[in-house]
C-alpha cells in the first residue's frame, strides 16, 4: 500500500503532466474533434480519481471543503492551487473535528 503523503506530494505533478499531454496531443488533433474537447479536461479527472473516494467517505464538512475545491477549479482553471487549498482544507478539517 501507498503511504498518503506520497500520493499528496504526487498528485500536483500528475495533473501538470496530465494537463501538458493533453496540450501537446491536442495540437495533433483536428480543432472539430470530440478527442479535442476531452483532451482538456484530463486534469479534472485525475482531481476527482483522488477525491472522490474521500467525499464517499467523508463527513459534510469534507464534502464541502471537496466541492469548493472543485469549483475554485472550474472557475480558476488552475490545479496546482484548488489542489493546495482542497488538500488544506481537508487537514484542517482533520485537526479541527
Amino acid at each position: 500500500m501507498v503511504e498518503p503523503w506520497i500520493i499528496i506530494l504526487a498528485l500536483p505533478f500528475v495533473i501538470y503532466f496530465t494537463r501538458t499531454l493533453g496540450i501537446v496531443a491536442s495540437d495533433f488533433i483536428p480543432e472539430n474533434s470530440r478527442i479535442k474537447s476531452t483532451l482538456s479536461i484530463l486534469p479534472i479527472c485525475a482531481i476527482l480519481s483522488f477525491f472522490i473516494p474521500a467525499v464517499l467517505k467523508g463527513s459534510p464538512y469534507e464534502i464541502g471543503v471537496s466541492a469548493f475545491a472543485l469549483l475554485l477549479y472550474w472557475f480558476s482553471n488552475n490545479a496546482i492551487v484548488s489542489m493546495i487549498i482542497g488538500i488544506m482544507g481537508l487537514l484542517a478539517i482533520r485537526f479541527v473535528f
